[in-house]
């Protein structure tokens, strides 16, 4: 039968490995970060698609993604909190996160499904 002191001493060292305190990487807070990050990228992929058919073009910014979204708060890196870079290309765009979590190339991502790394 285990003590109390026990219990509390397992208890503590699994816990922190569930919230991503571990130190280690992949913890459950980090892939939830990362996906929330890509989901934002998603969505901005989505804004682009409907400036692009009101507009006849692609925003250049994120300020401009926002207006037309009816954004009050701008999306970013739920990591840095940091803005994503949106670049415009002759055929298309890309938004980039500046933490490294991938990219969406005119609607293609740099990431599967799935993947969390």
């Amino acid at each position: 039968m285990m003590t109390r002191l026990g219990a509390t001493i397992l208890f503590l060292s699994i816990v922190p490995a569930f919230l991503g305190c571990s130190g280690g990487e992949g913890g459950i807070v980090e892939v939830s970060r990362e996906r929330q990050c890509r989901a934002n990228m998603n969505t901005l992929c989505t804004d682009q698609a409907n400036y692009r058919d009101a507009t006849g073009r692609w925003a250049g910014t994120n300020e401009e993604l926002d207006r037309y979204a009816r954004r009050t708060r701008p999306l970013t890196c739920p990591v840095s909190d940091e803005q994503y870079i949106i670049e415009l290309r002759d055929d298309g765009y890309i938004v980039r996160c500046p933490c490294g979590h991938g990219s969406v190339d005119t609607g293609r991502r740099s990431w599967t499904a799935g993947d969390s790394s």
